[in-house]
């Protein structure tokens, strides 16, 4: 790979500013010194930095003071937020915003001025397992006959289009969660499982649905793992899915409103699934976005030919969306905000935007992470790069990627700055800020790899 990336630099007939800082940035960290520090020596020492002064007209005092103004500059802007913004939070899976760019989010909500629809893509019910659903089921039966169900059941709490019912589901949830009273939690739980049983069964009787609950722990215990699910059960561990990015979203004060399921229909369970389709696949996205009217969509993205196969394919239906949404609405003004979860990273020199992070706000994620999406802390399908909750993982993303650029600005760049915000610094999320034709030429280049792969 080295000599592949040798190759390259030596027979490029330019090196524009991002090679130069991907580069320098490697050499600053390989050396662990500051990038002004860096030396003619140091150049000299590596191959792609010797060659790059072969390309460039400045002497390495330049090119390193560029890159170093280029960092600095990617803080100071990820530290400014945005106001009187709509954003459009796109994610393929229900944790991927939170894993990916949960402090980018949380510093605009706290601008009341921003507008913020949460959307996801996919139902995710393949991130459930039978044993987590067994458990639900469990403790909905603890509540079922009780006299609190009896008097919500009356009053029509569980009809299916009570939206206030399902925003009461998450206010209680998160009432336990901020008295630290584990019933109250398990409360909100049952009334929303409830609900999904109800609408999937088209049941109205809690009697029935006893029934309906007493199938399905016989079928949960007798499924073979890794099978796949009957329709049924593959809605109502996506319900479960959805019930977390509820509360999570809840956490911050937004309601069902703002909170959108799309349930793509590519997103099948299968080893491999359809292609996304017009009229399945783009018009649900299309139409999320004519409502909501964004200036900004958050959207996951992937390098080349190496995202999840969901990833790609959630890409290509927002990529075909946008186009129909800003020749409809004429707006070529709307940015995106590409983000990396827990399974690829931005190079510092891919990325454009560097949010700082605070020890407040990992406390603020790994509580909200652990608080709301219950089925996800012990993954199915965990990381080779730890052993626990992906919000650690995450976590442990950022604080590399503050490393790595604290090691290139200086630790006295961050400790002695003027902003507060930017001395607390602990972490980093890393986005990558795009127009819609750059967006476009993105995702024309990802499906041209996966074409050819």
């Amino acid at each position: 790979l080295a000599e592949r990336q040798l190759h390259l630099v030596t027979h490029a007939e330019t090196l524009g500013d991002e090679a130069v800082e991907r580069i320098l940035v490697d050499l600053a960290v390989r050396k662990r010194k500051r990038l002004t520090d860096l030396d003619r020596d140091d150049f000299a020492s590596d191959p792609l930095a010797a060659a790059l002064l072969q390309k460039r007209r400045e002497d390495c005092r330049e090119l390193a003071k560029t890159v170093h103004d280029r960092l600095a500059g990617k803080v100071e802007k990820g530290a400014r937020t945005l106001s009187q913004t709509t954003f459009f939070h796109t994610e393929p899976h229900h944790d991927d915003l939170m894993l990916g760019c949960l402090p980018a989010i949380v510093r605009h909500v706290r601008d009341a001025s921003n507008t913020h629809h949460f959307v996801c893509m996919t139902s995710g019910f393949t991130a459930v397992t039978n044993h987590y659903m067994k458990q639900q089921l469990v403790r909905l039966r603890q509540f079922i006959d009780s006299p609190v169900f009896e008097r919500l059941s009356h009053e029509g709490y569980f009809a299916a289009d009570n939206e206030t019912g399902r925003n009461r589901d998450v206010w209680r949830y998160l009432d336990g969660v901020a008295a630290n009273d584990p019933l109250l939690k398990d409360e909100g739980a049952a009334r929303r499982l409830l609900r999904s049983l109800m609408q999937v069964h088209d049941e109205h009787d809690r009697s029935n649905v006893k029934d309906r609950i007493a199938e399905l722990e016989h079928y949960l215990d007798t499924a073979y793992p890794g099978t796949k699910d009957t329709e049924i059960v593959q809605r109502l561990k996506g319900m479960c899915r959805e019930w977390e990015a509820e509360c999570l979203w809840g956490y911050f004060g937004w309601s069902r409103t703002n909170v959108l399921h799309l349930r793509l229909g590519f997103y099948t369970g299968d080893i491999f699934t359809e292609e996304p389709t017009l009229e399945r696949d783009v018009l649900p996205v299309l139409r999320a976005m004519e409502k909501a009217k964004p200036d900004v969509i958050t959207v996951a993205l992937d390098p080349e030919a190496s995202g999840p196969d969901t990833h790609y394919k959630v890409l290509q239906a927002i990529t075909e969306a946008l186009r129909r949404y800003e020749q409809k609405a004429g707006r070529s003004d709307i940015r995106v905000w590409g983000y990396r979860n827990v399974w690829y990273r931005f190079h510092p020199s891919e990325a454009n935007i560097f949010v700082p992070v605070s020890l407040n706000m990992f406390s603020i994620m790994e509580s909200a992470f652990m608080n709301t999406f219950i089925s996800q802390k012990d993954a199915s399908f965990p990381s080779h790069e730890h052993d626990g909750p992906f919000c650690q993982l995450a976590q442990k993303i950022q604080v590399e990627q503050y490393q790595k650029v604290k090691t290139c600005l200086g630790r006295e760049w961050f400790y002695e700055h003027p902003s507060a915000l930017i001395r607390a610094t602990r972490g980093l999320v890393f986005l990558k800020e795009l127009s819609l034709p750059q967006f476009y030429e993105h995702s024309r280049a990802l499906r041209h790899a996966a074409e050819n792969a």
